[in-house]
């Protein structure tokens, strides 16, 4: 989304120019060492010594004068209000850090901007830091950007261990559309003389709405890479010379905050490295827009690299026609190796997911997997300009079919029936789409264009589901959810669902969205690990496989599926591997092979498991085949004694192998 912002705002002087002080006659109290400071604004007299709650400062502009030190507090009185704006500077020391929040029992304090300030609470420069449990607007229904908390840093070097926690930011003037110097809670970077960046930046537990503009952004000028070189200049009034070599802010995570009612982007980190975006709710994100052109994303992010987005439930976030995005999650402009998972997603009228960038500032690997989309409108995956190598795996999909409705005066206006469920615009490249369910009641389609890999994938929805023509492995059928209805455990599939077992390979040790570990030879489908007993055998071999021609193949009960070896390099013996995962009786082994002459096993031994090792029921068995058709030829090895056994191997020792290859369409024991 953020590269495709309109520039909305005129420069805002707030964010181009450093921390802004209180005026005031007096000097700051010579304080030592941790002490508290308290703040009244009913009782307090700022000729107080401010500390002791009976000797409580009053203004904010006297607490502004303070200069926080190690283990200092500077406490506001529960219950009240204040007007006007805090400033906040000093630090604390490791293991030491400064606070400032509340004293007494009530409601949060209350600083009211009143629209008057471009910020209502200022941190300029601090580390070893935590503001807590403050109640923060800026409101005076004016169209003029400005922010609750601002955590401002500018030429400081690294700032460790800032900690902003169970704020209530809300109200907040602003354009009314998406305007980066204009939030509930900002946390921006500027100067281009010493490199400066957050580490361990922590953003909890807040609740953030109503603001006309983005609830939780963080942005810097220490952003230059690729062809990222200004920093929404229109919006900001930084100019581009202050942009300078990319210095991302390191373990930062933002996560367990509210975030609703917000005319841009609910959260949208920038210019991290290793960030985590996790736990948060946000709802209605770019609605209630001022501005009838343009739209945003619930979460999006931009400039960042090893981003992780996680256990997230993101809705209703608004839509303003084709090209204005409106979805859940944006993998935005220069990224690499984001990782979207186990997010709930649902009612986002622009869709689920979006990846888009420009030229010279790729997005890439990005990879969205174990998520649940229910009911996301008009594009549910919009892969777009300049990205690559987009891994979208193990996701669910219920689309109902709503049709989103714009209303004027947006620019948008109209009604939108679900567009796509895939659509690839220009040169977006790389993609695999996998293993995922999309349980479509639409026609909506899936595009192909440019080398788009789809795999095991089911579909379903109607009475002849849509499906890529190139997924050799798709499965059109009911996966047999629990219930469909509001609630992720709906969508957990039953014992009998055919989407189990019959996925392609994932990586090792990875977990589903309700916390089930996933095997990484034929998991589920979809965003849901079934952990009773298995439904179907799981096949493994030694030897490569060929495409997508997958080892389940063997055994899913379908003899017009195949899998093959690689077609050159091939060696004997090999081995492929039955795990039936529960006491089996055998007393013979078909299989089957098509163009057998071909690519048909020609000798064989026969092994089941003891629990122990391996034994050895029939040894040298050669098949011999007749065909080099499309028929589907048959051939039965009967053991010496029926056995009982949970894994039974065949050890390959020849095959045909006229194209380099061999092939076997199913494994039957009986």
């Amino acid at each position: 989304m953020g590269a495709l912002l309109a520039a909305l705002a005129l420069p805002l002087s707030a964010v181009a120019a450093g921390p802004a002080q209180a005026a005031s006659p007096d000097r700051p109290h010579l304080r030592t060492a941790g002490t508290t400071y308290y703040v009244d604004a009913e009782a307090g007299d700022d000729g107080a010594s401010g500390l002791d709650a009976s000797a409580a400062w009053k203004s904010l502009a006297r607490a502004s004068q303070l200069t926080l030190g190690p283990g200092d507090r500077l406490l506001f009185k529960s219950g009240q209000r204040w007007k006007g704006r805090l400033d906040v500077q000093g630090a604390g020391a490791a293991g030491a850090p400064a606070f400032v929040g509340s004293y007494g029992s009530g409601a949060k304090p209350l600083i009211e901007g009143g629209g008057t300030t471009d910020v209502a609470v200022r941190l300029n420069n601090v580390h070893d830091f935590t503001l807590d449990g403050l109640e923060v607007t800026n409101w005076s229904d004016s169209t003029t950007p400005r922010s609750g908390v601002n955590l401002f840093a500018k030429d400081a070097g690294k700032l460790s261990d800032v900690t902003l926690r169970n704020l209530n930011i809300h109200d907040i003037d602003g354009p009314g559309g998406s305007t980066v110097s204009s939030a509930g809670l900002l946390v921006s970077v500027r100067g281009n003389r010493t490199p400066t960046y957050f580490d361990n930046l922590v953003v909890e537990k807040n609740e953030v709405s109503r603001v006309r503009s983005y609830g939780i952004i963080t942005w810097s000028t220490w952003s230059r890479r690729n062809g990222m070189t200004s920093l929404y200049p229109v919006e900001t009034g930084i100019p581009d010379s202050e942009v300078v070599t990319w210095t991302p802010s390191t373990r930062v995570r933002i996560r367990d905050n509210y975030v609703h009612d917000v005319t841009a982007g609910g959260i949208t980190p920038m210019h991290t490295k290793g960030a985590v975006v996790e736990g948060n709710r946000v709802h209605k994100a770019a609605s209630g827009r001022l501005n009838t052109k343009g739209g945003n994303v619930a979460i999006w992010w931009q400039g960042n690299d090893d981003l992780l987005v996680q256990r997230n439930e993101v809705s209703d976030t608004g839509f303003n026609g084709p090209g204005t995005d409106g979805h859940g999650f944006d993998a935005d402009a220069d990224n690499n190796r984001s990782v979207v998972q186990y997010n709930y997603s649902h009612d986002n009228d622009g869709g689920f997911f979006i990846t888009v960038s420009f030229n010279g500032a790729p997005t890439k690997d990005t990879l969205v997997r174990y998520n649940l989309s229910k009911d996301d409108g008009y594009e549910v995956f919009s892969l777009s300009t300049e990205t690559s190598g987009t891994r979208i795996h193990n996701n669910t999909v219920y689309a109902s079919g709503r049709v989103v409705t714009v209303h004027p005066p947006y620019a948008g206006a109209g009604d939108y029936p679900l567009g796509k469920i895939v659509h690839i615009y220009n040169n977006a490249s790389g993609i695999e789409i996998r293993n995922n369910i999309f349980y479509n009641r639409t026609t909506a389609g899936y595009d192909t264009a440019n080398g788009t890999v789809y795999d095991s994938n089911l579909y379903w929805g109607t009475t002849s589901p849509v499906a890529p023509s190139g997924d050799i492995n798709a499965i059109k059928a009911d996966p047999k959810p629990v219930s469909i209805g509001t609630d992720p455990a709906g969508f957990e599939l039953r014992a009998d669902s055919p989407a189990r077992g019959r996925g392609a390979p994932v990586t090792q040790g990875i977990e589903d969205y309700f916390g089930n570990p996933v095997p990484a030879t034929a998991p589920d489908r979809g965003f849901h690990q079934f952990t009773g007993a298995p439904y179907r055998p799981v096949v493994t071999t030694s030897y490569p496989t060929l495409g997508n021609s997958h080892a389940y193949r063997m055994a899913d009960g379908d003899t017009s599926t195949a899998w093959s070896s690689v077609a050159d390099g091939i060696t004997f013996p090999g081995t492929i591997d039955i795990d039936y995962r529960q006491p089996t009786s055998i007393g013979s082994v078909t299989l089957h092979t098509a163009f057998a002459t071909g690519q048909g096993v020609k000798q064989l031994d026969v092994q089941t498991w003891n629990g122990s090792s391996w034994v050895t029921q029939a040894t040298g068995q050669q098949l011999t085949w007749s065909g080099n058709t499309s028929t589907v030829e048959q051939r039965t090895i009967t053991l010496p004694q029926r056995v009982t056994t949970e894994r039974l191997r065949l050890t390959v020792r020849d095959a045909h192998l006229r194209w380099g290859n061999f092939a076997v369409y199913e494994i039957q024991a009986a």
